[in-house]
């Protein structure tokens, strides 16, 4: 473990002893396993350059300190990521990939030992096996990696495939960074709008007729509410991290040089059934009743 990390682990823990109070004096040998005075004070030392803590130096081991409100402030920061439902995806995602590739040539993974490894730690807490099989989807559905199924809907293993290998030899890996530089250079959405049989037009009044059977942009739109709604919604943190899974597949196949139409109208429809069964506060606008008519899916 790199002493950035531990130096995180050591001011989250520092904010709930102190309880974010920037007077209480806090003695960290309680935090550390096993005992040992030295990479604590370097730990101490570490946060006290940055600005992070006070040392006061009242214990003859040098271990009491109590935090800044710079301090406070970061702690806080690293809490609210630990506990973003995307960041924990985004965790997940690039731990299962950087796994893989420490087994290349042969990148295949073992899920149950992914799942009994250190890369499971989110911070000081433990990402859900839930959010893994998410994490294993979105990675298959944008094929970085295949999956070797037991049974149905239950995954054994994953492997890489040639794009996940070169994803897994990026430093650092990030595979959602990875996906966009790919997908940069040829990003293109075609469709044909045209009006009372005539010629392609463009303008007010005329009716979209698209090959693909969808409208890309209207698409979008909707993704981009559900998100916003999934994001603010009073739910609880698996059924956000589900939702934004859902919404984050559609757009990345939005978003590829040439989207597949029953790609696109299956995670279209998941998004939607999604969306309905667990956020029902979401203000149903033009763009989701458009894309409910166009897939059949009745919203209530």
């Amino acid at each position: 473990m790199t002493i950035e990390r531990e130096a995180d682990l050591l001011l989250v823990w520092l904010r709930g002893e102190s309880n974010g109070d920037t007077q209480a004096l806090v003695d960290t040998e309680p935090f550390w396993h096993p005992p040992g005075d030295d990479r604590l004070v370097a730990l101490i030392n570490y946060l006290k350059v940055a600005g992070m803590v006070h040392n006061t130096e009242l214990c003859a081991s040098g271990t009491a300190c109590s935090l800044t409100v710079s301090g406070v402030v970061e702690a806080e920061r690293l809490i609210a990521d630990r506990d973003d439902p995307r960041i924990r995806l985004d965790h997940a995602i690039n731990g299962l990939v950087a796994a893989a590739i420490e087994n290349y040539p042969t990148t295949r993974l073992e899920l149950i030992n992914f799942l009994l490894s250190t890369r499971l730690a989110v911070l000081d807490e433990a990402l859900e096996v839930a959010e893994v099989f998410r994490a294993v989807e979105y990675l298959e559905a944008n094929g970085i990696v295949t999956v070797d199924s037991q049974l149905p809907q239950t995954v054994r293993a994953v492997t890489l495939t040639a794009l996940g290998v070169e994803c897994g030899f990026k430093d650092p890996i990030s595979v959602r960074n990875f996906l966009n530089d790919q997908r940069q250079p040829g990003i293109r959405n075609e469709w044909n709008i045209t009006v009372n049989g005539g010629a392609p037009q463009m303008g007010q009044g005329n009716t979209q007729n698209n090959t693909f059977g969808y409208d890309p942009q209207q698409l979008t739109e909707f993704a981009r509410e559900v998100l916003a709604a999934a994001h603010s919604a009073d739910v609880p943190e698996e059924v956000r991290a589900l939702v934004v899974a859902d919404v984050e597949a559609l757009r990345a196949e939005l978003v590829t040089a040439a989207p597949e139409p029953g790609r696109v109208r299956q995670l279209a429809q998941t998004v939607l059934q999604s969306a309905r069964a667990n956020l029902p506060a979401l203000g149903w606008t033009g763009a989701a009743q458009l894309v409910s008519a166009s897939l059949g899916i009745p919203l209530f």
